[in-house]
């Protein structure tokens, strides 16, 4: 087994949560980081960053250095791979992707190189990531589960295609965001991102099963399920250790769009923040109400040939099926309420 330095700083709280997981295949260590930019008082309440390194000897008593994240396991492939993982598990607590767009410098660990990243130059390579704690706990679950992987995976590449920051979507700001967008490229890398989440739900193996013969709904215009189609959904949901009662917001803002007009049936009753304004007409629906507007997007808009309605995608629509998507692969690792809490 070999050691491989990541260049991820980690506070003390998240390395005493770190120290308590236990993997086979690899071990997740931590040791003070080599640039003294970065330290914290003892007791966790405050940080601070020297962007050119901090003498121990001149450092207030009350500092101590922040520690560096270390994976020990059998190659440089495999430390590159839990890295993406951890990576991958750190956008589920919070999907912004600019917090996460330096990590993935695997190095094999040496002592000896600790006085190369004390100069000014190379303490570039270093970045403080929050929830890394986070992220390694789902690294550390979801290991030897390909299924959950290959979701966290295409999780991560549709918020790298195309995403917001949930606080760009909070309902105190309204609609922030225009409906349409111009530019063919950005029509694409929507497409494509809303496909790539809606696909963390197949992978999952929680999409809606129905056909020609087994129809969706006995009403399209009242939204009154097939019951043996609703049944098999919330079967499946049960399996995954997914309550049937658990409910997901639908973000509308704004006048209705192009493809909400389209989209039949219209699920859900306002979410308890609609209080904000006009802009905010936010929907609470059941999970297979949910699951099936991503899959409208997904079939009708982002898949296949691009039709008309494909221009017309907003980042509210990526937004909400990259937030099922994240939803679903909390629950199905059963971190939804840790997350939460």
């Amino acid at each position: 087994m070999k050691r491989y330095r990541t260049h991820i700083i980690v506070n003390h709280s998240d390395s005493r949560k770190i120290n308590k997981l236990s993997v086979d295949n690899f071990k997740l260590i931590l040791l003070p980081e080599p640039t003294t930019c970065y330290w914290e008082s003892i007791d966790g309440s405050s940080y601070s960053h020297h962007k050119f390194g901090q003498d121990a000897k001149s450092v207030n008593k009350n500092q101590i250095p922040q520690n560096e994240l270390i994976i020990e396991c059998e190659s440089e492939e495999r430390a590159e791979d839990i890295l993406s993982i951890i990576k991958g598990g750190t956008l589920l607590a919070y999907p912004d992707i600019s917090l996460t767009g330096k990590i993935g410098l695997i190095e094999e660990y040496r002592k000896e190189n600790d006085k190369y990243y004390s100069d000014k130059h190379t303490r570039k390579y270093f970045k403080y990531c929050e929830n890394i704690g986070f992220g390694c706990l789902v690294a550390n679950l979801a290991y030897n589960n390909k299924v959950v992987i290959y979701s966290i995976e295409k999780y991560r590449v549709s918020l790298e295609l195309n995403s917001c920051s949930p606080g760009s979507v909070n309902p105190r700001f309204g609609q922030i965001f225009d409906h349409y967008d111009v530019k063919h490229n950005y029509h694409t890398t929507a497409a494509f991102a809303i496909t790539s989440a809606f696909s963390v739900i197949e992978e999952l193996g929680l999409e809606i099963r129905s056909s020609s013969k087994n129809k969706r709904f006995t009403n399209n215009e009242t939204g009154e399920w097939n019951p043996k189609v609703l049944s098999n959904i919330n079967k499946r949901l049960v399996d995954s250790g997914i309550a049937t009662d658990v409910t997901f917001d639908w973000v509308y803002r704004g006048m209705p769009t192009c493809i909400e007009k389209e989209m039949k049936p219209f699920f859900g009753f306002d979410s308890q923040w609609v209080i904000y304004g006009e802009d905010v007409r936010d929907k609470t629906l059941t999970l297979p109400e949910a699951i099936h507007n991503a899959s409208y997007l997904r079939n009708f808009i982002a898949a296949h040939k691009f039709n008309e309605l494909t221009q017309h995608i907003s980042p509210y629509d990526i937004f909400n099926v990259q937030s099922l998507a994240r939803q679903m692969i909390l629950l199905k690792m059963g971190l939804w309420q840790s997350w939460n809490n």
